[in-house]
Order: C-alpha cells, then structure tokens, then sequence
C-alpha cells in the first residue's frame, strides 16, 4: 500500500464532467446549472484525460467521476469504460434524480464501476430535500441505493456537515447501516460556490463531531471525513489514551448514538454482526482497505496526493480550491502535478503557516487548504476550525 509517493503523484484525482445538474444545493461547490456548459471536455478530449492519467504509471490513481450531475452527460458510460478498461479503478457521484435509472444502474455496472456514491444531508426528506433544494430527493435517493445494493453495486453514502444537519448526523449513522454502505464520507462544508461561512460549525463543534466520528466507529460502518483531516489527530490522540477537550455538542451525538447502537442491537463492546469482518475504522493511520477493495492513504489533503480536474479542463488542488494550476488541453496531468507552484506548495507542510506550520500533525493532517483559503485568502494559512494547540506529542512524519 505504501508504493505510492503523493509527492510524485497522486492517489485520488476527482473528475468533475459537467457542472449540469437537476438540484439546487445550497452548499454546492460548482453553483451547479440546469444548462452544459458549451465549452465541455469533448469525448474525445475525456479520452486524453485517462491517457494522460495513464502516464503517472503503475498503481494508478483513483478517479472519481463527479460533477454536477455525471448523468447529465450521455457519454459518461463510455468514459467509465475507457478508464476502466486500461485498469483504472473508476467510482462515480451522482445526484439523486430520475436521471438515475435501474437501467442506467446496470450500464454503470458493464462499465466496470468500483462505487457509487450518492449525496444524503439528512434522515428525513424534510431535512435533506431543503438542503438539495429539490423535493423527493431524499426518496428517489433511498430508491437508488436500494437498487444499487439488489444489483450488488458497491455503494457509498456522501454527508455534508453543515448547522443544518448536525444534530442528525446519529439517525445518518442508522440509514447508512442499514444500507450495508462501504464507506460514509462525512465533509465538513467550505464556504466555497453557494456555501455560505455561517453554514459552519464552530471549531468545537467540529471537534466534537470528529470525536463523535471516532466513537462510530464501534459499529460496522466505516467512515472518511474530508475537508477535515484533523480527524487523522483526533484518532491518533486517542488511539493512545488521550482525550481532546469535548464540548455540548459532542455529548448529545453520543447519547443519541448510545441510543441507536441499542436500536440496532449493538452491544457495548461495539460487537455488532458487520464488525467480524471489519477492515478499516474512520480513515487514520493504518487503516486503509474497504470491503469493496478501494483503499485509502494517509496525509492526502486539497494537492497532496488528490486534485480535481474541471468540466472544462482546469486543474485545482481541490474542488473547494479552486485556483487554477493549469489545463489538461494545453499541460499533461503529470506536469502540472509536479510543476505547478500551488502544488509544489501544498506538497510540502513545511511551508504552512500559523499553528499549522507549528502542528506536530502537519504531514499526517495539515489542515483544509481549500477553507484556509475560503476563509484568508491565504491557502497555506492555519485551518480557521481547529481548536487544538500544538505541542503535545513529538512530530509525525509519514
């Protein structure tokens, strides 16, 4: 697993294919419209794009195809398929619309997909489909999971952490056992595109989530949290017996945990009947193979081992980091990973700022670059929603 070097290339690269989509989100990173944009990568140009992925060499980053809506495009099929026929492992985001249909599904599926991932920002339609901004979302949502499960397609649910949905997140923990998920990726919202500041939880109250995270961890359901790598801190503390400072809000989703763990028959060792088989927790150290043989890696953060590439060809160090570091139609994938100033930047954790620059967790966490620079204007400037200070353990390198 450790064959990669996230410095010459990297493990994750997120394909947005169009910014078309049918929903309305209010924290949507791309200001998503009805409309494709006329000046699209092509076909044929997408074809390129695997080309150039191709040329990073064995092992092969992942690619998650995204958008908008990857759906809104007719050719998305065509384009899993190339990748995957020159042994690229291939998952999709997609929204949850009519557009996506059984059969739809079952084409996905021929193409050789490794995963499907659909949005769910709350328990109840209430919460979701007013955060989507479309009605009957939440259900058509729950109807493709369950059609992606009878075709037994690897599924995974994405959450956006935001004021609106926080206090939910425990009954999110049930759907997504009870869905038999590979992963919850829990991303903790930039005020980026249509997201707003005030949509964010305070510092403590991510750090309450994440230990709550960390506490989920008793039951079969495997997690990542994205746009906040301090997860990765939290659970080194406390793999070693130290306790972060908790606040209100971590004590109420562990109680309505508790609650659901009792629910669900879990007992209080955490031994629930998906646990025999469990093969990672929440994402840290260590920890780095799903049932659906995606893996994970350590230390990758917004040009760290991930970038995006735009509908139209723009490479940022992340979607929610959206400063541009050059163009697949006129640079290739690998020199704009290895030359491009940003990337050298953010490659290297010496060069942050603030406490992050101080942080004896700067190569394992590092921080959110891209809401370091929502927030500064300063994308190498400490993590605005972390409330640890460094100083307590020796540093730790990868």
């Amino acid at each position: 697993m450790h064959n990669f070097d996230i410095r010459e290339k990297p493990f994750i690269i997120f394909w947005e294919l169009t910014r078309a989509c049918m929903l309305a989100c209010k924290h949507c990173r791309a200001r998503a419209q009805k409309e494709r944009h006329p000046d699209e990568l092509t076909t044929e140009e997408a074809f390129s794009v695997i080309e150039q992925i191709t040329e990073f060499g064995e092992t092969y980053p992942l690619v998650v195809v995204t958008g908008g809506d990857p759906l809104m495009r007719d050719d998305v099929f065509e384009i899993v398929s190339e990748a995957t026929s020159k042994g690229i492992r291939t998952a999709i985001a997609f929204s949850g619309t009519t557009l996506a249909t059984r059969e739809k599904l079952e084409r996905m599926k021929d193409a050789g997909i490794a995963r499907i991932a659909i949005s769910i920002d709350g328990s109840r339609a209430e919460i979701h489909d007013y955060f989507r901004g479309v009605r009957g979302t939440f259900e058509t949502s729950m109807n493709i999971l369950d059609m992606a499960k009878e075709l037994e397609i690897s599924r995974q649910i994405n959450t956006t952490v935001t004021t609106f949905n926080m206090h939910d997140l425990p009954n999110l923990v049930k759907i997504c056992i009870e869905k038999e998920v590979a992963l919850w990726d829990v991303f903790f919202v930039v005020p980026t595109g249509r997201a707003k500041a005030e949509y964010m939880p305070t510092a403590q109250q991510f750090e309450d989530i994440l230990n709550w995270l960390y506490d989920v961890k008793e039951t079969s359901l495997n997690i990542k949290s994205s746009a906040a790598t301090h997860l990765r801190r939290v659970e080194y503390m406390r793999d070693k017996g130290v306790q972060p400072e908790f606040g209100e809000l971590y004590y109420e989703l562990r109680a309505k945990l508790d609650e659901i763990e009792d629910e669900l028959g879990i007992d209080a060792d955490g031994k629930d009947e998906g646990l025999k088989n469990k093969s990672i927790v929440a994402g840290a150290h260590g920890r780095s193979l799903a049932a659906d043989g995606i893996r994970r890696m350590m230390g990758i953060t917004d040009g760290r081992g991930m970038f995006f590439i735009s509908h139209v060809g723009e490479v940022y160090p992340s979607g929610f980091l959206p400063i541009v570091a050059g163009n697949v139609r006129e640079t290739s994938l690998k020199e704009i990973y290895s030359e491009s100033k940003i990337f050298q930047d953010l490659k290297d954790p010496e060069k942050l700022k603030g406490k992050c620059g101080r942080c004896e967790f700067r190569y394992l966490c590092g921080g959110s670059r891209a809401r370091a620079y929502a927030m500064t204007g300063d994308y190498l400037a400490a993590e605005p929603r972390c409330i640890y200070r460094p100083g307590r353990f020796e540093l730790i390198k990868l």
